[in-house]
């Protein structure tokens, strides 16, 4: 079984839009049971999420999310799967403190129920009908754990809404409880061995990291790629259009690039071109991932800003983390040779816990000594 416990989707941009489109075609076509809803899922609208969840094939499951006009549960409560003489049951809830930006508006109002009381009782019902009963919390750790030991009926805890990641499964009162953090970077593995009466006799559970060594599937990279062809595309056509005019008003400072940087400071610029940040935008560039503007803001010198890297702009070169990218505008330099110093507080700025878990100021500041 493929589960996950919702918060899929990003922003609210349209290239968020459209890559939320792509995340729902590709779990479809992973053959996911069941997905819970989340409050970023419902950032573009609720006929967006149930329109694509349709078309892609992916089951969404919420037993809180009422729709107010109608009054009518949003999407179904729970499935109940068969797996050879099996039945498991999977529902979803989400927690009612969440704000859900648009979805409370207009056609899309949506009331939020007690997950607490729905899940006290609800579970307990689908306990008869089926022999593994699994949660999809959107309620974070605290109150989702809180809520599994209440429940003796519950058997498996999927917790979203929180960052945390468990290595393994970890006992929530009679529940096994799994959380694989954000951003996809893991999926989480649980095998139960069914016992007398069907209940949960052994299990094996792991943490796998979405690293470099899992390679994609044929059809999933085929949409990651049509994905990042498209929003590159589109990208060079707005820098285009928006290039000239944003250098008009830009005033007096702007990115020079490392080849200006380069002639004060040769010695360095050797050293430092031989670094990861150098080779920034190839990583791009290899993934094909280039042209989008969620990650050329780290990869590059400037983008989003009037003198930044646009994929328009035809000198200097600021492809790559350059020497501006820490130490700021070339032109905001004193004319002494000094410049501002770079520490923790800058590199934090793309090294964020969400893009770079591992990251650790002391170890990787001796990668960039120079």
């Amino acid at each position: 079984m493929l589960v996950d416990a919702g918060d899929n989707f990003g922003g609210i941009s349209d290239p968020e839009k459209r890559k939320a489109e792509v995340i729902l075609r590709g779990m479809g076509a992973m053959g996911y049971d069941a997905l819970g809803i989340g409050e970023v899922d419902l950032n573009y609208g609720v006929d967006f999420l149930l329109d694509t969840a349709r078309e892609a094939k992916v089951p969404l499951v919420c037993a809180n999310l009422i729709n107010y006009r109608t009054g009518k549960s949003l999407v179904q409560p729970y499935v109940v799967l068969k797996r050879g003489k099996l039945k498991v049951a999977v529902l979803g809830l989400i927690d009612n403190v969440l704000e859900l930006i648009n979805a409370r508006q207009g056609t899309d109002s949506l009331v939020v129920t007690d997950p607490i009381q729905v899940a006290h009782e609800l579970i307990p019902a689908l306990k008869k009908k089926a022999d593994v009963v699994v949660l999809l919390s959107h309620m974070g750790y605290a109150k989702s754990s809180k809520l599994a030991m209440e429940i003796p009926e519950l058997d498996v805890l999927v917790t979203g809404h929180s960052p945390s990641v468990n290595m393994e499964a970890r006992k929530e009162g009679n529940a096994l409880g799994m959380m694989t953090g954000s951003r996809g970077q893991y999926v989480g593995y649980l095998l139960l061995r069914l016992g007398d009466k069907k209940a949960i006799a052994t299990y094996e559970s792991k943490l796998v990291p979405l690293d470099g060594r899992i390679k994609l599937g044929g059809l999933i990279e085929g949409f990651i790629n049509d994905y990042n062809a498209q929003e590159k595309k589109l990208l060079e056509e707005r820098s285009r259009r928006e290039h000239e005019e944003a250098l008009s008003h830009a005033g007096e400072n702007r990115y020079l690039g490392e080849e200006t940087c380069k002639r004060c400071h040769a010695d360095t610029y050797e050293k430092v071109v031989e670094m990861g940040h150098a080779k920034a935008y190839a990583s791009l560039a290899k993934t094909n991932s280039d042209g989008l503007s969620e990650c050329l803001p780290c990869h590059t010198v400037g983008f989003g800003t009037p003198t930044g890297f646009t994929p328009a702009s035809a000198v200097p070169d600021l492809k790559n983390v350059q020497c501006e990218s820490c130490h700021g505008m070339g032109t905001s330099h004193k004319r002494d040779g000094t410049y501002r110093t770079a520490g923790e507080k800058t590199c934090l700025v793309c090294h964020t816990k969400e893009r770079s878990p591992e990251f650790s100021y002391k170890t990787y500041s001796r990668k960039i000594a120079h």
